[in-house]
């Protein structure tokens, strides 16, 4: 039960800690190294909460009585051996809470799944009627309006999609800055990044890392769409597009070149390239993914040396 209590504990100190540490970070690297740490982040908590869970639930199954005796004999003075009425209760309640969890973060990634598809097959019908034929590996849908209008949408079937106003009210170079800006949300998997975000964050809004997730990933997806366009048309016809436009926003599950903080993606346009930390890119992302089974090994290993005194 002490492994199982330790896990929980780091998961919820990182839960409730890590955004601010991540938020200062990310303006010193690379937008997608801060994409990374957010997701791996998220993604250790919600892997240390299940097997902190699984170890509750059966606990004579899991490994929690053999790193202990591993550690040493005197542990199990602080073993859960000693409150064995604990185990089942915990075990259930946690079990509960588990279950109810993966039940809606499954049915909001169904319906949003289903959501895209019926957004998807508008945007190809309407693409097919156009009788457009468009010979990249993401394909641009031209639509009437007078609007300026620019988004991408992800998926198997991935396209970009603009507007006549847009290209309208843009000089040549700026619009293909924009259109560089939506193909790079298309390469870069953004879509997929930021619909896990959302469900993450739709379902576990009780914890502050899960519940900044969302904004986090969308301005930083941005920011990275931003700085592959610059390195391909310049940071000038980009910004300067940014700043007449200000593109109308596209549907929900669409990345939009209105989306993001407008002022701080201008702000990393005028500073240039974003500073980036290579070294330790790789680093950071194992100790984010990590982190909460650390604190829980340190906690462990603390309680095992007062306990052994």
């Amino acid at each position: 039960m002490i492994l199982a209590a330790a896990l929980l504990l780091g998961t919820t100190a990182i839960g409730w800690w890590s955004p601010w540490l991540l938020g200062r970070l990310a303006a010193r690297v690379d937008p997608r190294t801060a994409i990374a740490w957010w997701l791996l982040t998220a993604a250790g908590v919600v892997g240390a909460t299940v097997a902190g869970v699984l170890l509750l639930v059966l606990p004579g199954h899991g490994p929690a009585d053999a790193v202990l005796r591993l550690l040493h004999d005197c542990w199990a003075a602080v073993g859960h051996d000693e409150l064995p009425a604990l185990d089942p209760v915990a075990g259930t309640i946690a079990g509960l809470v588990l279950a109810a969890a993966t039940g809606r973060q499954t049915l909001s990634w169904l319906a949003r799944r289903r959501r895209r598809a019926v957004l998807h097959r508008r945007h190809l019908t309407a693409l097919r009627l156009a009788g457009a034929h468009d010979p990249r590996p993401v394909p641009t849908l031209w639509l009437p309006d007078e609007r300026p209008i620019a988004y991408s949408l992800g998926g198997r079937r991935a396209l970009v999609v603009a507007s006549d106003g847009l290209a309208a009210h843009l000089t040549k170079r700026e619009l293909g800055a924009v259109l560089a800006h939506e193909r790079a949300h298309v390469l870069g998997h953004h879509h997929l990044f930021t619909s896990c975000a959302e469900v993450l964050g739709r379902t576990l809004r009780f914890v502050p890392l899960m519940r900044e997730l969302p904004a986090a990933t969308r301005l930083l997806v941005e920011l990275a769409a931003d700085q592959a366009a610059a390195a391909q048309c310049g940071r000038g016809p980009l910004r300067s597009a940014l700043v007449s436009i200000r593109a109308v926003d596209g549907p929900r599950r669409a990345l939009a070149m209105a989306g993001g903080d407008t002022a701080i993606r201008l702000s990393r346009l005028d500073t240039g390239a974003s500073p980036t930390l290579r070294p330790v890119t790789v680093a950071g992302g194992i100790a984010a993914f990590l982190a909460p089974p650390g604190i829980a090994v340190t906690l462990v290993l603390v309680t095992g040396f007062l306990a052994c005194r």
